[in-house]
């Protein structure tokens, strides 16, 4: 049976410089993969014709990638760096934090092609069209999804759409393993098209309920915070997100909390490093690059002055 996408189900992690096309990462039907990488690299299916993704990768040499997509659906956010490529001949730009959709209804020539230098971290998804057709007919709700697969090529951001963001950095930073962490892949995923279908919808946004104490601005942040820790928003931008003053904010935060924001997202990304580590399925690097570190040696000097000991001594 013909195969929904090229990309195969893979995870791989490069310390060094490793050649793009032993990876594994697509099928034979790439007609082309020149470059190398450093970092991260993974993607599963979480359920028929449903694949999610994410990757963490640098790149010290020209990269470029010749394939055919077929038709289908893939939303991208980019969390850091860059990623471009051609479809049809129309070049597409990801921007950073915006979520990206990609719609083809039919079969297409692309190619990915970034500079030397480039960097790249990622988090997405890939959905055959066939499988949304599938969700529409079954529930009415999901019937603006087809939308995105009509008239050849469609590339669209959402930028108002936060709420995708926030399930994709969800899913990114998943602190799960074996089977729960596959239910955890599965459901946040089919959340993913849930409230991608409310968004074309136009459903109105819940409003937020007013007043609020300094309890609830501050667990408000926390969530948001919690949602966004390799690229958190600054003071000023999450103030503004909430509604309320930046000097408000603080206050709220170190009065519930007792603590800065600042020093509440270091502990939280060494707290998230420490229970990877305990779960032994990952190697330090590749724990490293899950949280946003380029360099791994940079991580471990961070959790040793965080710990006392280097993550290799964690127990």
């Amino acid at each position: 049976m013909k195969r929904w996408t090229p990309y195969l189900d893979t995870h791989f992690v490069y310390d060094h410089p490793a050649v793009l096309a032993t990876a594994g990462v697509l099928d034979d039907s790439a007609q082309q993969v020149i470059g190398s990488a450093i970092g991260h690299y993974r993607a599963r299916t979480v359920r028929a014709h449903l694949q999610y993704f994410d990757c963490n990768l640098q790149f010290p040499e020209p990269v470029r990638i010749d394939k055919v997509l077929p038709g289908s659906l893939c939303l991208v956010q980019v969390l850091d760096g860059q990623w471009q490529h051609r479809v049809d001949g129309q070049l597409n730009r990801y921007t950073l934090g915006g979520i990206h959709c990609l719609g083809l209804s039919e079969s297409m020539e692309a190619v990915d092609q970034l500079p030397a230098g480039s960097h790249a971290r990622m988090a997405g998804l890939r959905i055959a069209g066939d499988f949304l057709q599938e969700l529409a007919e079954e529930d009415d709700a999901l019937r603006p999804l087809l939308g995105l697969l009509y008239d050849g090529m469609q590339f669209t951001e959402f930028n108002r759409c936060k709420a995708l963001g926030v399930l994709l950095e969800r899913l990114y930073h998943s602190p799960y393993e074996g089977a729960l962490e596959r239910l955890n892949q599965e459901s946040l995923s089919l959340a993913v098209l849930v409230e991608l279908a409310a968004f074309l919808k136009g459903e109105p946004a819940r409003p937020k309920p007013t007043p609020r104490g300094q309890r609830d601005i501050a667990h408000e942040a926390r969530s948001i915070l919690d949602a966004h820790l390799i690229d958190p928003p600054g003071s000023v931008a999450l103030a503004r997100q909430l509604g309320v003053g930046e000097t408000t904010l603080r206050r709220a935060f170190v009065s519930v909390y007792g603590q800065s924001m600042l020093q509440y997202l270091r502990q939280a990304r060494m707290e998230l490093a420490r229970t990877l580590l305990r779960q032994r399925k990952w190697q330090v690097a590749q724990i490293a690059f899950r949280l946003g570190y380029a360099n791994p040696a940079n991580f471990s000097h961070a959790y040793k002055a965080h710990f006392g000991h280097p993550p290799g001594a964690q127990t």
